[in-house]
C-alpha cells in the first residue's frame, strides 16, 4: 500500500470562481526538460496542495492525469515519464485533513482494525469531493482539455479513485492497480487473510453507514463511459483479486454498448506488487487509447456472430488456422434432428 487515505478531505467553497484560484503563487522548478508547479487551492479548514509535471506542449490543451498524495522534487514516477514527454500532465493532490481529535481512534499504518478500515471509507468521500476541486482548477488554467482527466493509483491511491469513478467528476480514464471497488467485500477478507488485529470482528457504526452510501459496488452503474482498467494479482492478500472481479462484474452489464472498456487483467503468481514494466506498460498503453491528446478514444468492434468468425479474428499472423493445423478449411458437420453429425449438404 502507498497512502493513508486519511490525509484527504475537503469540500468546496459556494463561489465556483474563487475555487479556480490558487492561495498562493505557484513555485516553478525544472528538471530533465520538464517543469514542476506547486499550488495551494483554498478547500476551507483541508487546503489542498496541487503539484504539477509538465513538458513543453505539444497539443493546444492537455489531458492531465489525476494521482493522490505528492511529487518528488523535480522527479516523475518512473511509469510517467514517457507521457508527460508526450504532453500529458501530471497532478497529485493531497488535502491537509485534520486528524480526528480523538487520538485512539486515530488510523495506525498497516495495522488493519476498525480504524484502519473507516480510513479508507472516510477517504473515499472526501477524494470525491476533493478531485471535484482540483478538476474545476485544472479546467480554469486554459492548457488542460476538461475533457481527457484520468485518474492513475496503486492500492491506496488506486481504491478512492474508484469511489471517484462512480460517484465524483466524470473522469476519462482510469487505470487502478491492485485495487478494489467493493470495499465491504475487501473488509471481509482481512480476517480470513490473516490481516486483521483488532479486538473485535465488527466495525463501526459509522463506517457501516459509509459503506452504504461510498462503497463503490453500489454505484456500478454509474461508472460508464469511464475507460477504465483494473489489474491485480491472483495471490494479493492484502487485496484480493476477488473483489476487483464482483466490482467488475458488477459495472459490466453497463458497458454492453463498449465493452472493450472496462477490463480486469489478474496476474497468476504475483501478490500485492507488481512488476514496474507491468504498471508502466498498463499506464501507458490506457491512457494512450482513451486520454489521447489529440486521437478519439477507440470503439469496441462488434462481437463475432459464429464460431467460424471468432477463429478468424483471433488469426494475429498470417497463416489460416486450418492449414497450420494441415486442416481441410470445409465447415464443420451440421447436426441432424437426432443430434448425430452429418456432412453438410
Amino acid at each position: 500500500m502507498v497512502l493513508l487515505l486519511s490525509q484527504f478531505t475537503g469540500c468546496s467553497t459556494d463561489d465556483p470562481a474563487r475555487d479556480s484560484q490558487p492561495l498562493v503563487s505557484p513555485v516553478l522548478t525544472r528538471s530533465a526538460g520538464f517543469k514542476f508547479e506547486e499550488h495551494t487551492l483554498e478547500n476551507g479548514d483541508a487546503p489542498i496542495t496541487v503539484q504539477l509535471a509538465l513538458s513543453p506542449a505539444t497539443a493546444p490543451r492537455r489531458p492531465a492525469i489525476l494521482m493522490l498524495g505528492s511529487l518528488q522534487t523535480n522527479r516523475l514516477p518512473d511509469w510517467s515519464t514517457n507521457l508527460v514527454r508526450e504532453g500529458y500532465l501530471l497532478a497529485a493532490f493531497t488535502a491537509a485533513h485534520p486528524p480526528d481529535p480523538d487520538v485512539a481512534r486515530r488510523p495506525q499504518w498497516l495495522y488493519f482494525d476498525q480504524r484502519f478500515a473507516h480510513s479508507y471509507v472516510l477517504g473515499a468521500q472526501r477524494a470525491i469531493a476533493d478531485s471535484a476541486r482540483v478538476i474545476n482548477y485544472l479546467g480554469s488554467r486554459g492548457d488542460v482539455d476538461p475533457e481527457k482527466i484520468g485518474w492513475l493509483g496503486s492500492s491506496s491511491t488506486g481504491i478512492p479513485g474508484l469511489a471517484v469513478a462512480t460517484q465524483g467528476p466524470r473522469l476519462a480514464a482510469v487505470v487502478a492497480f491492485v485495487s478494489t471497488g467493493a470495499y465491504a467485500q475487501w473488509f471481509d477478507t482481512w480476517q480470513p487473510n490473516g490481516l486483521w488485529r483488532g479486538k473485535t470482528n465488527s466495525f463501526w457504526p459509522e463506517t457501516d453507514a459509509l459503506l452504504r452510501e461510498y462503497d463503490p459496488i453500489l454505484h456500478a452503474d454509474k461508472l460508464f463511459p469511464t475507460a477504465l482498467l483494473m489489474v491485480n494479482a491472483s495471490e494479493d492478500k492484502v487485496v484480493a483479486a476477488k473483489t476487483a472481479r464482483a466490482f467488475f462484474e458488477a459495472a459490466r452489464p453497463f458497458y454492453r454498448s463498449d465493452p472493450e472498456r472496462l477490463r480486469l487483467v489478474i496476474y497468476e503468481g504475483f501478490g500485492h506488487n507488481l512488476p514496474a514494466d507491468v504498471v508502466r506498460m498498463y499506464a501507458e498503453h490506457w491512457f494512450h487509447l482513451y486520454l489521447n491528446p489529440t486521437n478519439p478514444p477507440p470503439q469496441s468492434a462488434q462481437g463475432p456472430g459464429t464460431l467460424e468468425e471468432s477463429v478468424e479474428r483471433s488469426q494475429i499472423n498470417a497463416a489460416p488456422h486450418e492449414q497450420v493445423l494441415g486442416g481441410t478449411g470445409q465447415p464443420p458437420r451440421k447436426a441432424d434432428a437426432s443430434g448425430a453429425g452429418k456432412k453438410p449438404e
